[in-house]
């Protein structure tokens, strides 16, 4: 046996110390335990490989007994609290003086020396201040110890036992004894090593209950059966956990099938939707209101959408499965699209009784009369009429005015009937600098999603080091599911700064104009990718997705601003020349912005086609911020020498 011609001197006490010298008789020590004269070792399940004796150790016959056994061992095991072996004479300056080669094992929950060691403590304390228990239990009830195996044996007696047997080789160098200051809460502490480590690594950084092996994994947890057991499942390989679903659950393959085909119809419906709503929302804008109020309104709803995005990353980057909603639910992903769908049926139903609105007759006389301007009073004037002949005077005279005005111009002022043929021509008939405008915006927006699509994957791959690719139990892809999380703190902080920016450009554009807003957009965004693909670490990298935000609110705004001073330019040059429309006019604002609009769903399929082969001939998804990068910078000479600013 290892420990053969050891001699251990075992102090009575709880089940730490006996469990210790228990260790060290089964590995070949003699172990001696004192116990005090009246108490009962009958009932002791960790005598096992011990000779007892009974001392009272409060006489000095038992204090000189115990002097004499300890000259003659080699180790001493001692449970007492803080200054007992001291006020018996028996302390650690007096023993090893005696015996210079004895190892003096002292084992407390608290230590010799801190602010709690003179207090009593069970398993229970030690673990708490430790930190495990807060880590231990089910997440739907209040933390609990494993019994007393995490303190009063693994941090304690285990532990003790180590620390004996490493001084026991000591000795076999030096020739000299040592004392042990074993503390079950630093054993506890120190058997938890892993745990505060993995932290850090992503596999315990989520609430307790909800980790890769405390209960949060499918693949290791408990279940219970139908016999009223329960069934241990751990299946951490995934090859091992397929095999168990498949022999469990057999899914069918027709139902899998259909769960792709709903989950692809209902994403492309949903970007659908939002991508469609945009255009109309901006031409709604720019009918009602007026040229002041556009720029207003503009910035406007590039704050609201920075803020709603900012929630929505927000929503995402939360735990939910922890929550109540979670429990009752069943995972985050369901309260997700719960509160998706309740924000947007509120919103939904604020937007339809908002605002109502007289829906227009579709008489073509009436049209006309609303369109005629010539010889009737301005929009909001009242006729002061005191009777009813005076009024049905001036309505004659104006009916005869129009009358007499060519009925060819009252037509003309007839908004045509669009149909998709005049709308191609519209697109394509479109002034140089409007199309220079689309352009400018498909470059912008090429960027920014080129950056945004794939940034939480930058995040857990470049920043992280992480590996996607990698089993779902393993270090690297818990470490790559961290570096998504953490991107999407930074996409809502990219969302964040674009709802302050978005107000921030109402106090820059009277020194810098619509140009200057343009440019430092698109400079800004192109700077900081840059710099993240060049230096990828991660608080550099939370900081520059503030400058997301810029390109962002840029791309929401100055366009269409632009758009809107297009258009009040023709006004006032068709005014200047006396037409109130000009001839054979098919194109208006809601193409233009439909246009603009269009550029982002032409941005997906570029970014989308061409972005995943770049990566692959790369072979690293940095060419996805240095390409977005590239891009801006591109767009900075774009916006600067092509696109045309009304002075």
């Amino acid at each position: 046996m290892a420990l053969a011609g050891v001699r251990v001197l075992e102090l009575a006490g709880l089940a730490p110390a006996p469990f210790c010298g228990m260790i060290l008789a089964d590995f070949g020590a003699k172990v001696i335990r004192v116990d005090k004269a009246s108490s009962l070792t009958t009932i002791d399940t960790m005598a096992r490989g011990k000779k007892s004796i009974a001392v009272n150790l409060k006489s000095s016959e038992g204090v000189g007994l115990i002097k004499k056994l300890c000259k003659k061992s080699d180790v001493l095991i001692e449970p007492y609290r803080h200054g007992v072996m001291e006020n018996l004479g028996l302390g650690p300056d007096v023993l090893l003086e005696e015996n210079p080669h004895l190892i003096y094992a002292r084992l407390t929950g608290f230590g010799q020396s801190g602010k709690y060691s003179k207090s009593a403590g069970h398993d229970i304390n030690y673990v708490s201040l430790s930190g495990l228990l807060s880590k231990l239990g089910d997440k739907s009830k209040n933390p609990s110890p494993p019994l007393n195996l995490l303190a009063d044996f693994a941090g304690g007696g285990v532990m003790c036992a180590l620390g004996i047997v490493m001084s026991l080789y000591e000795r076999t160098r030096s020739g000299k004894g040592q004392v042990i200051d074993a503390s079950m809460v630093e054993g506890a502490a120190y058997v938890g090593s892993f745990l505060w480590k993995s932290q850090k690594l992503g596999l315990f950084s989520r609430p307790r209950g909800d980790n890769l092996l405390d209960g949060g994994s499918p693949f290791y947890c408990t279940y219970g059966t139908a016999d009223g057991k329960y069934m241990a499942v751990g299946a951490l390989e995934s090859q091992f956990y397929a095999e168990f679903l498949k022999a469990v659950l057999s899914p069918s393959p027709e139902k899998r099938t259909w769960a792709i085909v709903i989950t692809m119809l209902g994403v492309v419906a949903f970007d659908f939707a939002a991508d469609f709503i945009d255009g109309p929302i901006k031409a709604y804008l720019f009918d009602v209101c007026s040229h002041d109020d556009k720029e207003r309104g503009l910035h406007y709803h590039a704050l609201l959408t920075g803020l709603g995005g900012a929630l929505g990353y927000l929503t995402g980057a939360m735990d939910w499965g922890s929550t109540f909603l979670g429990r009752i639910m069943g995972s985050e992903f369901q309260v997700m699209y719960f509160l998706a769908t309740a924000v947007f049926l509120i919103l939904l139903a604020v937007h339809l009784f908002s605002i109502p609105e007289t829906p227009l007759e579709n008489k073509k006389e009436e049209l006309a009369l609303l369109l005629k301007h010539d010889g009737l009073s301005p929009y909001g004037s009242m006729d002061k009429a005191q009777n009813g002949s005076l009024k049905t005077k001036k309505i004659a005279r104006s009916l005869s005015q129009m009358e007499e005005n060519n009925p060819q111009d009252i037509e003309e002022q007839v908004q045509k009937r669009m149909t998709f043929k005049s709308l191609i021509r519209a697109l394509l008939t479109m002034p140089a600098h409007y199309q220079y405008l689309c352009l400018s915006h498909l470059i912008g927006w090429t960027a920014f999603l080129s950056n945004m699509l794939f940034f939480t994957d930058f995040m857990g791959q470049i920043v992280f080091h992480g590996n996607p690719y990698a089993e779902h139990n393993s270090t690297a892809y818990l470490i790559y599911e961290r570096g998504v999380e953490v991107g999407c703190w930074g996409m809502c902080i990219n969302a964040i700064s674009s709802a302050l920016y978005s107000y921030l450009q109402k106090a820059l554009l009277p020194f810098i104009g619509l140009k200057g807003l343009y440019f430092v957009g698109y400079l800004l965004f192109g700077l900081g990718t840059g710099f993240i693909g060049l230096f990828p670490n991660v608080y550099s990298t939370l900081v520059l997705c503030s400058l997301f935000g810029v390109m962002s609110s840029t791309l929401y705004t100055v366009p269409f601003n632009l758009i809107s001073e297009y258009h009040r330019e023709e006004e006032r040059e068709l005014q200047a020349s006396g037409k109130s429309q000009a001839p054979s006019q098919s194109r208006g604002k809601g193409i233009d912005c439909a246009a603009l609009t269009c550029m982002v769903q032409l941005a997906q399929i570029i970014v989308g086609g061409g972005l995943g082969l770049l990566v692959i001939l790369a072979g690293s998804v940095v060419v996805v911020v240095i390409s977005a990068s590239a891009a801006s910078l591109i767009g900075c000479c774009f916006v600067a020498f092509f696109v045309r600013y009304v002075e």
